[in-house]
């Protein structure tokens, strides 16, 4: 599976990387994460380029990695500094470096070309952070491939059968998508006229309409703005519910979940936080999780297309992203074979 390499994915939460030598594959690349002393993360190889030791399995000294194999120490640039076994330190004895940002409470990672790594191309998420705004997240690390995560996150309708009682009523009268793009985003506008209530929003009349406005970016985040009101209300006007999920690839079979919900209540509320993360790992895990680990199976490493798909009308977004991807793939594989 090709991976886009020169764009921004999330690598984790802030909260959870510290002084301790943390492991995490992303596009199947072996990355070591840890805070330097100052505060700022650190993103290198995990693989020292003699025996290929895990770093992470070894001593951080200040801010240089010790090998625990062999003891060659490298600092978080990636440079070996030093070599116990002789004062030579070969061109080649370095591990890549890798720029991170640290933005809108996700830690952000440029796996691509570090020249091209600007952070202003990173998505604006700073409602994330907003002091009117509280944010809640979640990780889980799910055992299926990270598009097949994405066809789910866009094509909504699934919702009205694999969530029925969770977080959806149930099949709409009727229901329209539509799909434009700006610059790379992709934008899906998923609509329900005289759909049933959503069980998990008190006080809504028995039968509402309600909007989902899905912004895809690459690097696989995806943000929604949920909308709701009585049938007889103006969908456009609604104050939204925001949810994020964001799908960073481990590698062919596993994926990185970041999954966020923001509210504008509650905002001193640490067990408001437990609640709605645990509420939506929960809805993943036991409704999501098993059925796109089956898919994921059934699909046995191949590609979309290539299994010739029946298509309905609210795969629109979902295959307009896969053909993005593809043509952003197409040019950056061009540009590094020119």
């Amino acid at each position: 599976m090709l991976f886009q390499r020169n764009t921004w994915y999330v690598a984790a939460h802030p909260k959870d990387i510290d002084r301790q030598l943390q492991r995490r594959i992303i596009l199947n690349d072996p990355i070591l994460l840890y805070r330097a002393e100052r505060g700022q993360i650190v993103a290198i190889e995990d693989r020292c380029p003699h025996r290929f030791a895990p770093l992470s399995r070894g001593t951080l000294f200040g801010d240089v990695v010790q090998c625990k194999y062999h003891g060659l120490r490298f600092d978080s640039s990636g440079h070996c500094v030093l070599n116990p076994h002789g004062n030579v330190i070969a061109p080649h004895n370095r591990v890549r470096s890798f720029p991170v940002e640290e933005r809108h409470g996700l830690v952000w990672i440029w796996m691509g070309n570090p020249e091209g790594a600007r952070a202003d191309t990173i998505p604006d998420l700073s409602y994330m952070t907003s002091p009117k705004l509280r944010t809640a997240h979640a990780y889980i690390n799910p055992e299926y491939r990270y598009d097949i995560l994405v066809d789910n996150l866009l094509d909504l309708s699934h919702g009205d059968y694999l969530h029925a009682g969770s977080f959806m009523g149930g099949a709409c009268e009727r229901s329209e998508t539509l799909v434009s793009e700006d610059g790379n985003d992709v934008i899906v506008n998923y609509i329900q006229w005289r759909a049933p209530a959503p069980p998990s929003i008190p006080g809504l009349p028995d039968t509402v309409n309600q909007s989902f406005k899905i912004r895809w970016h690459p690097g696989q985040v995806i943000t929604f703005e949920y909308r709701v009101t009585p049938l007889d209300g103006d969908l456009e006007s609604a104050a939204p519910f925001r949810f994020a999920h964001i799908a960073t690839p481990e590698g062919e079979h596993k994926t990185h979940y970041f999954i966020s919900f923001t509210r504008d209540y509650a905002l001193d509320d640490p067990e408001n936080d437990a609640r709605a993360s645990e509420q939506r790992v929960a809805v993943v895990e036991n409704e999501d999780n098993p059925m796109l680990r089956a898919v994921d199976v059934q699909m046995a490493g191949r590609e979309l297309m290539e299994m010739r798909p029946v298509i309905l009308p609210t795969d629109r977004g979902a295959l307009a992203v896969r053909r993005k991807m593809q043509k952003l793939i197409n040019a950056e594989t061009a540009k590094e074979s020119a």
